[in-house]
């Protein structure tokens, strides 16, 4: 993972994993520092967490970095979950510090039992192959060399050797996934099998990841004979693609990298047992069904816009061919709402900022105005008989709580005006 002249980054958050990490390292004189992020999550806790990590770098004299972050107001923002907000801060934070010092890895703590509870999470929720095969040792400039051992093992290595460590009250609940099973479901199956942790688990993962590999030079392989490249478009065969075993799934893992999801390979590969014309999207790509077959090609540069205002804008140009005007004001008592499309009024005071500007994409969700339940915006736009070239250029309005308007089309019903509306944002497309 790394050699005796690297100098490691070290993620410590003073849990037993990562005080135990830093303290092999420190034992074996291998040259490292110390990263600590502060979430913010738990008060004077995260404070006192921080203060521990810096004791730490001090006494063995390391370089030591620290951030803080507002993790639960960017979850917000980005409408994911807190979890989630966190792994994306500290990982991009992690790159800054490797490129900036120069440090040839971050090492993180994970260790066997991490392993495992990946593992049945991503079966929990459904997974392939390389889901089944838990945290990698390795995975770009990440690196895990506690990878090899187990919570267990660490507790003993911390007696022994006379360390303290922090207590995140966090863990101790069961409103987390990771959680429950870890208190739940991890002590049934070590008593079915006590040697889970130390043989069988890192014996099957190593099977796994063979299988994979062999997995994927067999999809690279058949891809060559599916497969032709030509001036920007990939077309797949279809008749070469059916003589081959497994079809479907070899389609869908072709085309995850391009951003297609399972439910719409399902579509993709239903759609090529009818008339050719059906046309699917990811964020990125298009995929045709034409007469010699799938073909896939990037979407135009101008579709890959996208605008955030912190702050209502009086008119932004978007993609350099069209612009948005914007208008508050309140709302008059015989306000009268325009019939023209390219017009949207919304109700000012349900809107949270920050507003975005982007393309349509697969999976788009929203309830329109006037319908009862939720659409996806490609059934929209396939309702309102949108041409392929229109598709292309669509693009929704959202802001911090939803999708406002699929520009020039529908507004979303969460933001129309009633009775109660105080205060309009009139919108112009021009």
């Amino acid at each position: 993972m790394f050699s005796p002249n690297d100098r490691v980054l070290l993620a410590v958050s003073g849990g037993i994993d990562s005080v135990a990490m830093a303290h092999t390292f420190h034992r074996v004189g291998q040259s490292f520092a110390i990263a600590h992020v502060n979430y913010g999550l738990r008060g004077a806790d995260s404070d006192d967490d921080a203060l521990f990590v810096q004791n730490i770098a001090d006494r063995y004299r390391v370089p030591f970095h620290q951030t803080r972050f507002d993790t639960a107001t960017v979850a917000q923002e980005r409408g994911i979950s807190i979890q989630m907000a966190a792994r994306e801060l500290r990982y991009a934070w992690f790159e800054q510090l490797l490129d900036q010092y120069g440090y040839a890895s971050v090492a993180t703590a994970h260790h066997q039992n991490d392993v495992l509870e990946t593992i049945l999470i991503n079966l929990v929720r459904g997974t392939g192959l390389a889901g089944l095969q838990g945290i990698p040792v390795r995975q770009g400039r990440v690196i895990r060399p506690l990878w090899f051992t187990n919570r267990e093992q660490l507790v003993a290595y911390m007696q022994e050797h006379n360390l303290s460590w922090r207590e995140d009250s966090s863990n101790a609940a069961d409103k987390y996934v990771r959680n429950r099973l870890r208190h739940q479901v991890l002590p049934i199956l070590q008593v079915l099998n006590p040697a889970l942790l130390t043989d069988t688990l890192p014996q099957t993962v190593e099977r796994l990841r063979a299988a994979g590999q062999l997995l994927s030079q067999e999809l690279a392989q058949s891809w060559q004979q599916v497969a032709v490249e030509q001036e920007g478009r990939i077309t797949l065969n279809i008749e070469a693609l059916i003589r081959l075993s497994e079809p479907q799934f070899r389609l869908y893992e072709w085309l995850r990298i391009y951003g297609f999801s399972q439910d719409q390979v399902r579509q993709i590969w239903a759609a090529t047992m009818r008339e050719p014309g059906s046309v699917f999207w990811s964020a990125t790509h298009r995929l045709v069904h034409e007469r010699e077959g799938l073909v896939l090609m990037p979407l135009p540069p101008e579709h890959g816009f996208r605008v955030e205002l912190e702050e209502w804008p009086q008119g932004v140009v978007v993609a350099g061919s069209w612009r948005l005007c914007f208008e508050t004001f309140d709302k008059p008592v015989d306000f009268q709402i325009p019939t023209d499309p390219g017009v949207a009024c919304l109700d000012a005071d349900q809107i949270k900022l920050p507003l975005i500007i982007r393309p349509w994409q697969q999976g788009d969700r929203f309830r329109p105005l006037g319908l009862k339940g939720s659409k996806l915006v490609s059934d929209l736009l396939n309702d309102q008989k949108v041409s392929l070239s229109q598709r292309e250029q669509a693009a929704v309005l959202a802001a911090g709580n939803g999708i406002m308007w699929v520009v020039g089309r529908r507004i979303g019903h969460a933001f129309r005006l009633t009775a109660e509306t105080r205060r309009v944002l009139k919108i112009v497309l021009s």
